[in-house]
């Protein structure tokens, strides 16, 4: 037979409900759809739980020595790559505003890149930066001007400190950014995922101590466990065996789908069809159904994915394609095996059980 004629009977095929393509399209797309989104609602479980962690704080560590933190080596550490922001703390007088007299606000002098530790992105360095809860409580929002005795302080952001177990001291608190030119008590990381090595370098920002061994690093908030390892958690989510699953299902669908046509190919052989004409038009209808399929599933997957509201969308869906295509390839390959082990002497044998 010519590529034509075989072309020609795969639409009759198709085209008849010979194929049942319709069927096997709608099983595929049904059955991948549904599967790619149980995974997905395993990873979103792993991703939120990494979200809360970083919203807590919790991927925050900070080395405290009082008066031995350089504050420009602590500063420079964000250019590391494993380290997303660094800055330096030192608690300062507390000071005394117009605004609530007769009660000394607790304050901290910073350096400009604990700003985005703490998630004051860019915020301007020529003000100070209040908590939310001190804000509202003075009425002072930012542009507004904080009146002390050594004159005013305008207040150039407001960063938000929840009590979710995080170290209180910022807790109604006023940071007052200034340049790193004087030694600092504390150096803050915020690195995500967490790297042992990093540990490291926050010593590093010592400038000078009798007693290295004794500098303990700590974490900001430890309420939600030490670490979080997301890696080893989405690694060994349940739901990863269907990854396989699917494939080993689809492989076992295809050679259904070539094996109930058994008498249909072994009448064909016998009536002087070649093989591999056989088998490249049984391939070719059965990438017409689960192509259509997976194209369905791909759809429903990308649905699927924004709407239970998955950060990594591309990420996750491009997981689901991964097994999607695996399918497909399965999927012909079973029908393929079903077709290549469908005999012309068994005809008979395939009529008297049909």
């Amino acid at each position: 037979m010519t590529i034509r004629s075989v072309l020609s009977e795969v639409w009759r095929n198709v085209s008849s409900g010979t194929t049942k393509a319709v069927l096997w399209a709608v099983l595929t797309g049904a059955m991948l759809t549904l599967l790619s989104l149980v995974d997905a609602a395993a990873i979103r479980d792993v991703e939120r739980q990494a979200l809360a962690f970083q919203a807590a704080a919790a991927d925050v560590r900070k080395l405290p020595a009082a008066g031995q933190i350089d504050g420009a080596a602590c500063d420079g550490l964000a250019r590391v790559p494993t380290v997303g922001a660094a800055g330096a703390v030192r608690e300062v007088d507390p000071i005394q505003v117009q605004q609530a007299p007769g009660t000394p606000l607790t304050a901290y002098q910073v350096t400009v890149g604990l700003g985005s530790v703490i998630g004051l992105d860019g915020a301007d360095p020529l003000g100070v930066w209040i908590e939310a809860g001190l804000a509202q409580s003075l009425l002072v929002a930012p542009g507004d001007v904080l009146t002390t005795a050594e004159g005013d302080l305008p207040v150039a952001a407001v960063f938000t400190w929840p009590d979710d177990g995080r170290d209180i001291r910022f807790g109604f608190a006023v940071l007052v950014p200034r340049v790193p030119d004087v030694a600092f008590d504390e150096c803050w990381i915020r690195a995500w995922p967490v790297v042992d090595d990093n540990d490291q370098l926050l010593r590093s920002t010592v400038v000078v101590s009798s007693s290295m061994a004794a500098v303990q690093i700590g974490q900001l908030n430890k309420n939600l466990g030490v670490e979080l390892d997301a890696h080893r958690l989405f690694q060994k989510r349940v739901t990863r065996h269907v990854q396989w699953a699917a494939p080993l299902a689809m492989l076992m669908i295809g050679f259904v789908a070539s094996w109930r046509r058994r008498l249909e190919y072994a009448s064909a052989l016998h009536a002087g069809q070649l093989r591999g004409d056989a088998l490249l038009g049984t391939g070719l209808e059965t990438l017409v159904w689960a192509a259509t399929g997976a194209l369905v599933a791909l759809a429903g997957d990308l649905v699927g994915i924004r709407v239970l509201g998955i950060a990594q969308v591309k990420a996750v869906w491009l997981l689901g394609a991964r097994m999607v295509a695996w399918s497909v390839a399965a999927a012909l390959s079973g029908t393929l095996l079903g077709a290549w082990l469908i005999r012309e002497r068994d005809l008979f044998h395939y009529f008297r059980t049909r």
